[in-house]
């Protein structure tokens, strides 16, 4: 029993600190970046943002490719006490080519209903994307996300380029 204990007490402490695991990637032994995924945990029932507070409010979904883009991934949203609205996504897809990029949309059931949450970075050239989205403005009602690959011409309309898109789904931790 104690060894069961034991190791389950050591698992438990391996997998907290993969909750803000930092990875260095290198190139011929030179480190040529890292890449650091944070998340808020819940502790003892509540998750606390060190800058926004307790958390309200929470959805989250699986992302993927649509038509022949293949792509998978996840995106969480958060409101905070301060109404502070976040949205964060990690989706691995092909890099986009030159004088293009991803840009990440969320829209609701009316077709008005769209905001832009910015353009995903690709820190390392790989497939993996990321974006983080605050703002002051409540935006649970707009639940789906949708990705679209944009030319970088200037222009802030949103392109018919459908590659990816989830459904965030809201749930009580």
């Amino acid at each position: 029993m104690t060894k069961l204990f034991l190791i389950a007490f050591l698992l438990s402490i391996f997998a907290l600190t993969a909750c803000s695991e930092k990875v260095t990637v290198e190139d011929n032994d030179d480190a040529i970046g890292e890449e650091a995924i944070q998340m808020i945990m819940p502790q003892d029932g509540k998750a606390v943002h060190p800058k926004f507070g307790v958390e309200e409010w929470f959805a989250f979904g699986p992302m993927s490719g649509v038509g022949d883009t293949p792509a998978n991934g996840v995106a969480q949203a958060y409101v905070f006490e301060n109404g502070s609205y976040t949205l964060t996504m990690q989706l691995n897809i092909i890099p986009a080519a030159d004088g293009t990029f991803y840009e990440a949309w969320l829209s609701g059931d009316e077709s008005d209903d769209l905001v832009s949450a910015g353009h995903l970075a690709n820190h390392f050239g790989d497939a993996r994307h990321q974006l983080k989205f605050e703002s002051e403005e409540d935006f649970r009602a707009l639940l789906q996300v949708r990705v679209t690959l944009e030319l970088d011409d200037g222009n802030p309309t949103p392109s018919t380029d459908l590659v990816a898109q989830g459904m965030l789904r809201p749930t009580q931790r």
